[in-house]
């Protein structure tokens, strides 16, 4: 089941839905602003990954996909993620 929002201490999330993808915009409280481009079902998996992602200090544009052993996080090359607004 989609996650239709997701929480954590230090940062803010704005997520928007363009068809299988999902723009998980994250804005922290230093002022940091990175988006996680996760492919597929924003699910309670994947929003796991996305903070261990977050705890382990990947402040980076990403695109995260699910694969066969889990998922998988790649820099973004040639073009920029959406930030909030």
């Amino acid at each position: 089941m989609p996650i239709p929002d997701i929480t954590h201490t230090f940062f803010d999330f704005e997520i928007e839905q363009d068809g299988p993808v999902h723009l998980v915009k994250v804005l922290s409280v230093d002022g940091r602003r990175f988006t996680y481009e996760v492919h597929g079902d924003l699910s309670e998996d994947a929003v796991t990954y996305v903070k261990s992602l977050i705890d382990a200090v990947v402040f980076s544009d990403l695109i995260i996909e699910r694969t066969n052993e889990g998922f998988d996080a790649r820099e973004v090359t040639g073009r920029r993620l959406k930030k909030h607004s």
